[in-house]
């Protein structure tokens, strides 16, 4: 769920709590799923990893490629661009490899191919 709050975090903001709630529902179905043992579980947590690493990327790189400033607000500039590039840059990185290392282990794992076969 870190992962996944982490790539929709700036939007939550601005949705609705009903919504909120509703995305982080759907969110938890691959955890559900990997609790009640369903034999295709695996296969639903490495597409939901891959989903939210396209959805966090395409976040950040909207933030540079559709800057938005509302009326009296600057748009970021030198140091604090640098440092917004930064943290969406190790975000990314951390959720592209979050999502290789489990997929690996989702694909490779004996324990995993055990418990959903």
């Amino acid at each position: 769920m870190m992962v996944y709050s982490m790539g929709l975090s700036g939007w939550f903001f601005e949705y609705p709590f009903v919504l909120m709630l509703v995305i982080f529902l759907l969110l938890s179905i691959p955890l559900v799923l990997v609790l009640l043992k369903y034999p295709r579980a695996p296969q639903w947590n490495i597409a939901v990893l891959w989903v939210i690493v396209v959805l966090m990327t395409l976040r950040s790189l909207n933030i540079f490629l559709l800057p938005v400033g509302g009326e009296g607000e600057r748009l970021l500039r030198g140091k604090e661009l640098l440092v917004v590039i930064a943290t969406l840059s190790g975000l990314v990185t951390f959720a592209l490899g979050w999502a290789i290392v489990w997929t690996k282990y989702f694909k490779t794992s004996v324990r995993v191919r055990n418990t959903f076969a």
